[in-house]
């Protein structure tokens, strides 16, 4: 359960840097920093837990090698997979769905479905509302000092899966493809037997439903110099978070301000961001992750070309932010050049109606 926020006890915590706090406050992580464990041939590093959130979700990075699918299995909470590198085929509801860098697949509680790596090294963040496979890492797992998975584990992950071991973490093991939890959805289309996966079209769909997105589609928005997607919203979480998948040229911060009622996390994809947070200066490279809990004063900006961010925001009461920040759009890339053009009447229409406080100018790099 997610525990009341005191953002103003907040404010006044110190980031941590390259260590989970046990309890809520901000901190930033360097890529491969957490908690890591070998989990048979999985490579698990926990970035975050209920304990570091606040009880509103748990964060992974997760490598493996390529390999056979794990058995079809259902978990607590809603997952969001965000693909970094290889290959990742899930299969859901009969359909096989492979995803490779930069696509994301969102799987509400209850879905039956199965993972593999289809690549010699394959890796995705896993953004979860419960933290299930932080508790079966750290029981069943083994702790270690490495950032990638064994050349010779012990055992499979479908092995653990399949074992004891698995009891009591709320995992359940299912025949064939698993249960069906409404229909998949593809690019807005239903699947229908066993037929492969069309790559997805533009539109999310309109309810809970498992669902896989390529990268660069989803709802999008663009203003200047930058696109804003959304790969997952609240309609597809049941009101727990959306997501929001940022591409942009070079571009200074925004002014520094807090969030009453929801937290901001920041993962860096590509490029460099930038961060504000409580007074400190963080430069985030690929694999960097921030926790913004409600009440830190934050700012960010696009510090390199071509900048790639992924934002998890939880709950998702910002949502409508980026569309008054924005103008919708069927394009997929950024326009550089022109004169720059921040759009105040939107700033000013989220300060008047969402959960957003400035509280000062642009900070100074």
């Amino acid at each position: 359960m997610t525990t009341a926020f005191d953002w103003e006890s907040i404010q006044k915590t110190a980031l941590l840097r390259d260590e989970l706090p046990g309890e809520l406050a901000p901190f930033a992580l360097s890529s491969g920093e957490g908690l890591r464990h070998h989990l048979g041939d999985w490579h698990v590093t926990t970035m975050a837990r209920h304990a570091d959130t606040g009880g509103e979700f748990s964060l992974y990075r997760i490598a493996l090698p390529g390999g056979p699918a794990t058995p079809a299995l259902s978990v607590p909470g809603h997952s969001f997979i965000h693909v970094i590198e290889g290959e990742v085929t899930l299969t859901f509801d009969g359909r096989v769905h492979r995803l490779i860098g930069g696509d994301s697949a969102s799987i509400p509680a209850g879905t039956g479905f199965s993972i593999s790596g289809g690549a010699t090294l394959n890796s995705f963040f896993l953004y979860s509302t419960e933290e299930w496979l932080h508790r079966l890492a750290a029981e069943a797992g083994e702790a270690t000092g490495s950032h990638i998975f064994s050349r010779r584990p012990a055992s499979a992950v479908s092995e653990l899966l399949r074992s004891e071991l698995s009891d009591g973490f709320g995992v359940t093991i299912h025949d064939g493809n698993g249960p069906s939890n409404g229909e998949s959805l593809v690019g807005g289309e239903s699947s229908v037997g066993g037929a492969e996966a069309k790559r997805p079209g533009n539109h999310l769909p309109e309810g809970e439903v498992p669902f896989v997105n390529a990268a660069g589609h989803g709802d999008r928005f663009e203003t200047f110099e930058q696109m804003n997607a959304y790969p997952v919203r609240a309609r597809n979480t049941g009101g727990r978070f959306f997501a929001m998948d940022t591409r942009g040229a070079k571009a200074p911060y925004i002014p520094l301000h807090f969030h009453r009622e929801h937290s901001e996390n920041f993962l860096c994809l590509g490029g460099r961001v930038k961060l504000h947070a409580n007074g400190e200066e963080v430069v985030l490279a690929p694999g960097d992750f921030l926790h913004a809990p409600a009440g830190t004063i934050h700012s960010f900006s696009l510090a390199a070309n071509n900048t790639h961010m992924l934002g998890l925001l939880t709950p998702p009461v910002f949502e409508p932010f980026f569309e008054y920040m924005n103008e919708p759009t069927d394009e997929y890339v950024h326009v550089e050049g022109g004169e720059p053009h921040f759009p105040a009447a939107g700033f000013a229409k989220a300060q008047a109606e969402l959960d957003l406080v400035v509280v000062g100018p642009p900070p100074e790099s």
